[in-house]
């Protein structure tokens, strides 16, 4: 064989060869991308031939401190109603009028429709489902729990705060079998989704809803104002009311209204008058000034102008204990005098008083104001600062420190409102921190003893309850404000029951006196009895 004969040979062999390879190769790229197209064509057919129809939007659970739920307490009946013969039958039953001719109207598009109605439907064609409603128009401790948006996602309150628990993707819906014109599959029955575990978990709040129904109910004698009551011993809040009241399911209709609804009263601050007696009292007593005694004549001359006491004519020779029991403002002045400021405003800034209190991870209430220290070198800003006026602001929840360290040993926990929170079957408790002493037990002990006197010998009988023992301090509160040559006043209530083994503390807080059924003191009397039955 000659040269050249091979080399043909050699090359014909290695083109039937590369023509082979190359034959392999484009056959499977052609199987590959066949079987790529199927499956992307199978998916677009089945995406295309499913029908998803979202009956309701699903999201955790705000409870009570008994695991009572705040949100998501309500069901409603859904039907899933599909434009069939028998279904229209079924539903023209038990629905009439606008109603019933809306989903008429809406069946004629050949698709099926949602409808809310009075109780389950048995009939082929139509699914009903019983679903939660996340918020109600009577949702209490509305301003606290807060409210979502039309994706229920957090807007305000605990909702805002903990949208990271709450929030879910998760739908109630339905799914249809169609065919390639959309319309529904006779005979191919639809399937449900339904994940109820998402409201199983959620929030643990320290409210207690009885507790809470209770403070409702008393806050209706108060247009605008707040009520909250707290366990002494650890700080947490068991009620929180602010009116007036709004319905967080159309908050749209409250934005441009009168007295702010929207607004959380129970966190913002006000002016304190007479409930900040107390802080002075501690100072007094733990700097060994509470044998202090003043003579009341109605005013004293402080600088170059006339301080008065509410009582015009004077309240006479007055103690500590009587002066706290009849608010005598006079006293008040010269006590603070004796004291000193910089003790006042130490004892005030270890109630953490001029401070926001930071009631769970994202809300907090509002810091007030608290005088500086070197003004009340100035004996008329002292004056002023003793009887709970002038630059002094506090919020409804932020007073509760000093009411709370009187009623138990003398030191407070921070006021909580979350015990802590659920996530697939598993409770993480929040930290409330530890206790803050403020004073010795032994002069808690007496300011219990002279707080009681208020309710019996003092300026407080109104707040006497009728089937427990109390304690307390009111206020009225200048504001600096007039409307048509009247001063609006602020009124308040501080105490807390059983006097001998207080339990509850409650802060009852009016914004304008003027415009109140009931006396704050007289509220407080209402809550004391009533959760004293419960307990009973």
């Amino acid at each position: 064989m000659n040269e050249n004969s091979l080399f043909w040979k050699i090359y014909n062999l290695r083109s039937t060869i590369c023509f082979f390879i190359i034959m392999f190769l484009f056959l499977t790229c052609i199987l590959r991308v066949a079987a790529i197209s199927a499956i992307d064509f199978q998916s677009v057919y089945s995406g295309q031939n499913r029908m998803k129809i979202t009956v309701s939007k699903q999201r955790g659970t705000i409870f009570d401190c008994n695991m009572v739920p705040i949100t998501n307490s309500q069901k409603k009946i859904i039907a899933c109603v599909s434009p069939t013969p028998r279904a229209v039958t079924a539903i023209s039953k038990v629905l009439d009028g606008e109603e019933l001719e809306s989903v008429l109207t809406r069946l004629k598009s050949g698709k099926p429709t949602l409808t809310e109605v009075p109780e389950a439907i048995k009939c082929d064609g139509i699914i009903c489902m019983e679903v939660y409603e996340h918020s109600s128009s009577q949702t209490p401790a509305v301003h606290l729990i807060g409210y979502t948006d039309v994706d229920l996602k957090g807007a305000s309150g605990l909702e805002l705060a903990y949208d990271d628990v709450l929030f879910s993707d998760s739908d109630v819906a339905v799914y249809y079998e169609c065919d390639g014109k959309g319309n529904i599959l006779e005979g191919a029955p639809p399937s449900i989704e339904n994940d109820t575990s998402v409201q199983s978990d959620g929030i643990v709040t320290t409210l207690d809803i009885n507790i809470q129904s209770i403070a409702e109910k008393a806050a209706n004698y108060i247009e605008t104002g707040a009520i909250v009551i707290a366990e002494c011993d650890t700080g947490k809040i068991r009620a929180s009311v602010s009116r007036p009241y709004f319905d967080c399911t159309k908050t749209s209709d409250y934005l441009s209204k009168a007295d702010s609804p929207l607004l959380n009263r129970a966190i913002n601050a006000y002016n304190v008058g007479s409930v900040f007696k107390p802080c002075v009292a501690i100072a007094g007593i733990e700097n060994n000034k509470s044998s202090f005694c003043y003579t009341c004549t109605g005013s004293c001359e402080i600088i170059d102008r006339h301080f008065r006491c509410h009582k015009a004519d004077g309240h006479g020779y007055m103690s500590l204990k009587s002066a706290i029991a009849n608010s005598c403002n006079t006293y008040f002045y010269n006590f603070a005098f004796n004291i000193g400021g910089d003790e006042i405003y130490d004892t005030a800034t270890t109630l953490r008083f001029g401070k926001p209190i930071s009631l769970c991870d994202g809300i907090s209430t509002s810091s007030g104001s608290l005088p500086d220290k070197s003004s009340l070198e100035n004996i008329a800003y002292l004056a002023n600062f003793s009887i709970g006026q002038g630059e002094l602001l506090l919020s409804p929840i932020s007073i509760l420190t000093l009411y709370c360290s009187i009623a138990s040993d003398g030191s407070y926990y921070v006021p909580s409102v979350i015990e802590g929170s659920l996530k697939d079957g598993s409770f993480s408790e929040y930290d409330k921190g530890k206790a803050t002493r403020v004073m010795k037990p032994e002069t808690a002990a007496i300011l219990r003893e002279y707080l009681g006197a208020v309710l019996t010998e003092g300026t407080g009988a109104s707040a006497k309850p009728k089937t427990v023992s109390a304690a307390g301090k009111t206020a009225t509160a200048q504001t600096g404000k007039f409307v048509d040559g009247t001063e609006i006043c602020q009124g308040w209530f501080c105490g807390f029951f059983p006097a001998d083994a207080p339990e509850y503390t409650v802060t009852v807080f009016s914004e304008n006196t003027l415009r109140q059924t009931k006396s704050c003191g007289e509220i407080f009397s209402m809550i004391a009895d009533e959760i004293t039955a419960l307990d009973n």
